[in-house]
């Protein structure tokens, strides 16, 4: 066993391996996710028919469905770290930022995982056409991290509390809400074979790097009360 405490960086990669390693092999997370994400697909669509929805609430629809799925699973990453006690090894060998950014990583590549798996359903069960689509992408990869960002700091706020998954959800949708709406905003026009305003996709970029650094100075807090 090491005895000294791990750089950031070694820190960041021990923290994702980790997390990835438990995920695969009891695939909680992954199941909740992948299976909450075909069932609201298949209900929708078996709701609508053949009916063409308006743009907007097709955005709505998409993003709606990426939030309530990051919610049945991302909470997990510092809830199994408390349930499983591993949490006290892992503030004697790791730093605080190497634990928030490793486990973001891990929360990002989750939702990006979800994020390929959904966009081929969603246009084939709702008849969607997508225009434009390295915009779409770029769209798509901005909102995720803040879902990701932001689901990663109030995971570790409400670890220690009762009923985590309901405190969960929300704490995180008011703190998301700005960049929940840019979102539906720029893939509206997107679907709507229109360009998006850049202010849009500054905003959605900026937001991403404001809520990054607001967790990696809460977390320090958190971490070492």
């Amino acid at each position: 066993m090491p005895t000294t405490r791990l750089n950031l960086l070694n820190g960041l990669w021990a923290v994702l391996v980790k997390d990835s390693l438990c995920e695969f092999r009891t695939c909680y997370a992954l199941s909740a996710l992948f299976m909450f994400a075909l069932i609201s697909l298949t209900s929708i669509s078996m709701s609508i028919g053949v009916v063409s929805l308006p743009a907007q609430l097709t955005a709505a629809l998409l993003w709606i469905i990426l939030f309530f799925c990051a919610m049945s699973g991302l909470s997990r990453v510092f809830v199994q770290e408390q349930e499983s006690g591993s949490i006290v090894v892992l503030r004697i060998y790791a730093s605080g930022q190497a634990v928030i950014f490793g486990k973001l990583l891990f929360n990002v590549i989750m939702l990006f995982g979800l994020t390929f798996f959904v966009i081929p359903l969603f246009t084939m069960f709702l008849n969607v056409d997508i225009y434009r689509w390295p915009m779409f992408i770029m769209i798509l990869f901005l909102g995720d991290i803040g879902i990701a960002a932001t689901a990663t700091i109030t995971a570790a706020l409400v670890a220690k509390t009762q009923g985590k998954s309901a405190l969960f959800t929300v704490l995180t949708f008011p703190i998301l809400l700005p960049q929940f709406l840019s979102s539906i905003g720029a893939t509206t026009k997107i679907l709507a074979d229109s360009q998006p305003d850049m202010s849009e996709i500054m905003f959605m970029a900026a937001y991403n790097v404001a809520i990054i650094i607001a967790s990696s100075i809460l977390f320090d807090y958190i971490w070492y009360d």
